[in-house]
């Protein structure tokens, strides 16, 4: 099976969506909606360039042929590069009053939360 879901990048995928959700109701609870939603904008900037990255890369039909797997992380990391961006422009042109501060914080932490995962379920 090549799609996406036999892949391990949706375990990973779950995992950061799942934060992003619970951070954001954390941060409801403990500040205020604009922060809560400024919050889950970050974090869904995160998991959706991450799943458009592991799609890219899990979806190679043709094998796994080095030069195949590197042409795959080519245009994975360039096309979430640009997809990146393109989702901070529109957070902030339409996300009207918007809590820069929550939008980049949570969206730094859902990009190492594999790491920090990781390290958590290494050591149970």
């Amino acid at each position: 099976m090549n799609d996406f879901q036999s892949q391990p990048g949706r375990r990973i995928i779950s995992w950061q969506l799942f934060l992003t959700v619970l951070t954001s109701a954390v941060l409801l609870m403990l500040s205020d909606l604009v922060t809560a939603y400024s919050a889950l904008a970050g974090g869904m900037i995160s998991v959706i360039a991450n799943a458009f990255f592991a799609v890219r890369l899990f979806s190679n039909k043709t094998g796994w042929q080095a030069d195949r797997i590197a042409s795959s992380v080519y245009r994975g990391v360039l096309g979430r590069f640009f997809l990146t961006i393109a989702m901070f422009i529109m957070a902030v042109v339409m996300l009207k009053p918007l809590n820069v501060t929550a939008l980049f914080a949570v969206y730094l932490f859902i990009q190492v939360s594999p790491a920090l995962v990781a390290g958590v379920l290494k050591r149970v």
